[in-house]
Order: C-alpha cells, then sequence, then structure tokens
C-alpha cells in the first residue's frame, strides 16, 4: 500500500482546496532540500509535491478516494480521453447543409438570370 496523500500533506480528508494547498505549502517549506539537510528531505519533498497534484485535482482525487495510490497507477495506464463530444457531426452536417444551400441558390440563380441584350450581341464583326 503507498503512503497517505492526506497524512503527508497533514490534512483531513474532507479538506477543502484551500486547506489542500496551506497543507501543501507548509509541508513543501518543511522538507524543501535548500531548507533541511536530512538526507531523504528531497525524497519526501517530491512525495508531498506527488499528493498535492493527486489532491488538488478533483478527478484524481476521487479516484484516489476509491482505489487509492494503486488506482491512480491503473487509471493512468489504462487511461483514454473522453469521447470527442457529439456536436461535431451536428455542427458539420448543418454547415454542409448551409454550404449546399448557398451553392443552390447561386446554381439557380445563374441559371434564371435574364441576360442583358448587351451581352448576348457578338461584337465580332
Amino acid at each position: 500500500m503507498g503512503r497517505d496523500y492526506y497524512q503527508l500533506l497533514g490534512i483531513n480528508r474532507n479538506a477543502t482546496s484551500d486547506e489542500i494547498r496551506k497543507g501543501y505549502r507548509k509541508m513543501a517549506l518543511k522538507y524543501h532540500p535548500d531548507k533541511n539537510t536530512h538526507p531523504e528531505a528531497e525524497e519526501y519533498f517530491k512525495e508531498i509535491g506527488a499528493a498535492f497534484e493527486v489532491l488538488s485535482d478533483k478527478d484524481k482525487r476521487a479516484i484516489y478516494d476509491r482505489f487509492g495510490e494503486e488506482g491512480l497507477k491503473v487509471n493512468s495506464e489504462t487511461y483514454a480521453p473522453p469521447p470527442p463530444s457529439d456536436l461535431l457531426p451536428l455542427i458539420c452536417a448543418i454547415g454542409g447543409t448551409v454550404l449546399f444551400a448557398f451553392v443552390g441558390i447561386k446554381t439557380f440563380e445563374y441559371f434564371t438570370k435574364k441576360k442583358d441584350k448587351k451581352d448576348c450581341t457578338d461584337n465580332s464583326s
């Protein structure tokens, strides 16, 4: 089992986003490698960053709360982006219809307009 991200940041499981941010700041300042000379401070600092990344994202946090750290690993390996919006085919259909109507109207106007007599006379004499 992985580390408890809530414990790493020193916050409760029902913490708000502000409390998560404050907990991260507090722990990051405490364990920053430039301020803490402990040999494991850098590794702990990285874990704090990973905990903040997960808990500050509502989707990742929900996965973490439900399945733990292992759920995040499985989800990241099998993650597929959500399917594209169903609006694209609709927009294409509407655009195609509008374009077809425009071309049809212009073609109809071209073939039904009365030609001027000047245009019909042949001046090649």
